[in-house]
This record gives C-alpha cells, structure tokens and sequence, in this order.
C-alpha cells in the first residue's frame, strides 16, 4: 500500500512540475511571424460590420497588419496596453493589445499607427492580440 501511495504521488508530483512549467514558459512572439493579412482598419472592421461569419472564417488565428488612427490609449485589467484603432466614422474599431514590452508611451490620439496583431474576432470592436507597433 506504501508503494502505491509513493507512485501516486510522484506521479501528482510530476503533474503538478509540468503544468507549472507550461504556466511559466515564455509565451510566442508575433515580431517574427509572418503576416497573413495587411488591411486597413476601417476596411477589416467593415468587412466585420458586413459578414462576421465569413471574416472569423478569414481573419481568426491569422496574423493582421493593419493601420489607422489612434482613438483611444489604456491598460487593459492585467496591465497590458492597449490601442482603438479609428474604423472612420463606425461606432467601433479595432482593438489591439500590445504584448509585454510594447509600449503607448509616446503615443498620443490621432497619431497614424500601422500594428501587427493575432485577429481573435469581434465583440464590439474588432479584436487583435499579441500586438506589437510596426516601425
């Protein structure tokens, strides 16, 4: 019975070292990926407006270069920056969060932008992950 429990908890052991591993491993960077897509931003956002099912089918998992002018600047709950590209005169836009290490601090409103980002879909707005500023 002592053997038994010492296998098992090993085995919890070693499930437990793995898990914590995966949960710390750097995560991917877009930097380097190649782009799929290169849009504007209002022409993805009404591409969206128009037939979301066909643009998740289009855009979701891709990689998005897109650009437009700056709406708004935050931090999204976790801390992470975060950028609304302008759709023209749409009620919404695309919203890009940067990956760590990108950074909105000399940015302002208005600016013209061009952002590589991971398309996940539309909530309200367009939405692009692991964003990084095109130079």
């Amino acid at each position: 019975m002592k053997k038994i429990l010492w296998i098992v908890g090993l085995f919890l052991l070693l499930i437990a070292g793995t898990g914590l591993y995966l949960l710390n491993m750097p995560k991917a960077s877009i930097e380097n990926k190649t782009v799929d897509v290169s849009i504007h931003a209002a022409a993805l956002y009404n591409e969206y407006s128009g037939d979301e099912k066909a643009s998740n089918q289009k855009y979701i998992g891709k990689v998005v270069e897109t650009s437009g002018n700056i709406l708004e600047l935050s931090k999204d709950e976790m801390g992470a920056d975060v950028i609304l590209l302008a759709a023209g005169n749409a009620p919404g836009g695309i919203l890009c969060t940067l990956e760590k290490g990108q950074s909105i601090d000399s940015l302002k409103n208005n600016d013209l932008v061009k952002i590589k980002g991971q398309c996940t879909g539309m909530l309200m707005d367009v939405v692009l992950n692991k964003c990084i500023i095109v130079k």
